[in-house]
This record gives C-alpha cells, sequence and structure tokens, in this order.
C-alpha cells in the first residue's frame, strides 16, 4: 500500500514537471482519495450503498434494492409516510433530484436546528459526508455567520447551463418517517 502511494506520488510529480501551460488549467478535483477497505484479493469491500442504507437495516427495515438511491427512493415512497420539511426529525430519509427527478441521491437527518437548518450524512463519490440543508433558505450558500446553510451535492462545471442546480435545498425533494418494518 505504502509503495503504491509512493508510485503514484513520483507519477504525480513527473508528470507536473513536464506539464504545459494549457493542461495546467484544467480543473481537477480536490478529493481523489475514496475510502473503501481493501479485501484480501484487492478488491474494493464496499459494504452497504449508503448511510441511509446502514441506518435502516439497523432499525430492522428489510428491502431488497439495487443499492441505488432512485431505488431506495421507491421503495421509501411506496411504505412509508412523506413529511413535511418543517417536520423533518433525526433519523428521518431525504431524497434530493440531482436532474433527473426526485430520488436521485439520498441522506439521513442527523440534526435539525431550530433555524431550520438540516444535517444530513450522505455518501458522495465514495465518501461518506456531513452536509446541510436549509429548505427556508434553498439559494443560500452561507449565514451572516459565515455557517454553511446548503452544501454543494454536485460540482460546477464549465459546460453547465444556467438552470443548473448545485445547493442542497434547491435539489430537496422528498423527506420521509421511516419507522419499523414496512407494512
Amino acid at each position: 500500500m505504502a509503495f503504491r502511494r509512493t508510485a503514484l506520488l513520483l507519477g504525480g510529480v513527473l508528470c507536473a514537471a513536464c506539464s504545459t501551460a494549457a493542461s495546467q488549467s484544467l480543473h481537477v478535483p480536490a478529493t481523489q482519495v475514496r475510502s473503501a477497505a481493501v479485501s484480501q484479493r484487492g478488491k474494493a469491500n464496499r459494504g452497504p450503498a449508503s448511510p441511509v442504507e446502514e441506518s435502516l437495516r439497523a432499525r430492522g427495515v428489510r428491502f431488497g434494492t439495487d443499492g441505488s438511491a432512485p431505488a431506495l427512493f421507491a421503495f421509501v415512497r411506496e411504505h412509508f409516510p412523506e413529511v413535511s420539511l418543517e417536520n423533518a426529525g433525526r433519523g428521518d430519509v431525504l431524497f434530493f433530484d440531482l436532474g433527473a427527478g426526485c430520488g436521485g441521491h439520498a441522506g439521513l437527518v442527523e440534526t435539525v436546528e431550530p433555524s431550520g437548518r438540516i444535517g444530513f450524512r450522505e455518501r458522495r463519490n465514495g465518501d461518506t459526508h456531513h452536509s446541510y440543508v436549509t429548505p427556508r433558505a434553498p439559494y443560500a450558500r452561507r449565514d451572516g455567520q459565515g455557517r454553511i446553510l446548503n452544501t454543494f451535492l454536485r460540482p460546477k462545471r464549465m459546460d453547465d447551463g444556467p438552470e443548473t442546480r448545485y445547493f442542497a435545498g434547491d435539489m430537496l425533494c422528498a423527506i420521509f418517517r421511516v419507522d419499523g418494518s414496512p407494512p
């Protein structure tokens, strides 16, 4: 493992030394490393698809989906009640529309503040994140004190159209209360 990191670092340094001005202007995401356990055969062992699924299974909810957010959305929508934005509570399941319809991304409510800011856990690009959504201010990134109100759920890209949405508050489309096993 240490050898692989050293080789990747050395390769990156060598590539940077021979780069051109044109290649230096390309946008490269800051986080390249993904957290995943590696089995003895060298294959990634990612476990459950998301913190949402982990939480639901720990609560005794049994379901068979393909591990995708849209499949989980279809299951939850069929078996559990939807709650209003004002009534979100710890353990509720959030769904977001990333551009292909409601349910493209999921999160698990961890905290709800009196101001309406919701802290939630989500998995994005293989990493688990603690993020924020504020339904009362869906287009605001930060408040007057600099606290994050809405997390970016997708990166901005050069070819994005003017209607592209980025903030969690703008993409939040449904909240469900999942209590126990489905009927």
